[in-house]
C-alpha cells in the first residue's frame, strides 16, 4: 500500500480577533479594494502619459501644417490686392460709363419727347430708360411711342401701362421702358 501524501498547511501567525468583527471585515474589505482602486488610478496615469505624447505629436503636426499654408496663402496676397485693384477700376469705368450715358441721354431724349407729355418719373440705368408720365392727348402719346422706336438710340421699347385719368381730367398716364444703345465716339 502507498502511503499518500497529505498537505500540511502550517499558519504560525495567528488571526487577529479585530478582522472578526464588523469594523474588521469593512477595513479588510476596503484594503483588499483600494489596492484594486490604487492600480486603476496608476493605469490611468500611465495612459494618459502616452496619451500626451500622441496629442503634443498632433499638435505639432498642425502647427506645422498651418505655417505652410499661412505661406502659400501669404504668396496669393500680392495677386490678391492685383485683384482687387482691377475690380475697383471696373467699378469706376462703369460708374463712368453710366456718366457718359446721363450726359448723352437728356438731349436724345429732347428730341424724341414731343410737346403735351409731362414726365412725371425718370429712371436712367446704364443700359435702360424707364418713363412714367402724362399725355394730353394720345396723338402724343403715340408720337413719343413712334420716336422711341424709330430712334437708333432705343430699342426693344415696351409699353407697360396706359390709364385713363377719368373724369377728374384730360389725358392718360404711361409707363414705360426702352433699352438704349449708344456708339462710342471714338
Amino acid at each position: 500500500m502507498k502511503n499518500k501524501l497529505v498537505a500540511i498547511d502550517i499558519n504560525l501567525v495567528p488571526k487577529d480577533p479585530f478582522f472578526e468583527t464588523s469594523l474588521g471585515r469593512i477595513l479588510q474589505w476596503s484594503l483588499s479594494v483600494g489596492r484594486y482602486i490604487v492600480m486603476f488610478t496608476e493605469l490611468i496615469v500611465v495612459l494618459s502619459f502616452a496619451t500626451r505624447f500622441y496629442l503634443d505629436r498632433q499638435v505639432t503636426d498642425l502647427n506645422q501644417a498651418i505655417t505652410r499654408k499661412e505661406g502659400v496663402v501669404a504668396s496669393y496676397s500680392e495677386f490678391e490686392q492685383e485683384f482687387l485693384a482691377a475690380q475697383e477700376k471696373i467699378n469706376q469705368y462703369q460708374q463712368i460709363a453710366q456718366r457718359e450715358n446721363l450726359v448723352e441721354i437728356f438731349p436724345i431724349l429732347r428730341q424724341v419727347i414731343p410737346n403735351g407729355v409731362e414726365l412725371e418719373e425718370l429712371a436712367i440705368y446704364p443700359d435702360k430708360i424707364a418713363i412714367t408720365g402724362v399725355v394730353l392727348s394720345q396723338q402724343s402719346l403715340n408720337l413719343l411711342i413712334n420716336n422711341l422706336q424709330i430712334s437708333p438710340n432705343f430699342v426693344n421699347v415696351v409699353v407697360n401701362t396706359i390709364e385713363s385719368q377719368g373724369s377728374l381730367s384730360a389725358g392718360f398716364t404711361f409707363r414705360l421702358n426702352a433699352q438704349t444703345v449708344f456708339t462710342s465716339k471714338e
